[in-house]
């Protein structure tokens, strides 16, 4: 029940963990990607935050 309030999706794939790591976009926004999306996140040459 407590793990859809306090999960993010992951921005890739859509999978809800708690373990994401945040990422800007092109325009600034803050974007949530799990573990194993970290490559294709890096690949877009998104920003950490």
């Amino acid at each position: 029940m407590f793990k859809n309030w306090f999960s993010k999706s992951c921005y890739f794939c859509g999978k809800k963990t708690k373990d994401t790591t945040r990422y800007l976009d092109d325009q600034g926004n803050t974007v949530h990607v799990c573990f194993q999306c970290v490559p294709v996140a890096e690949r877009r040459a998104l920003r950490k935050q």
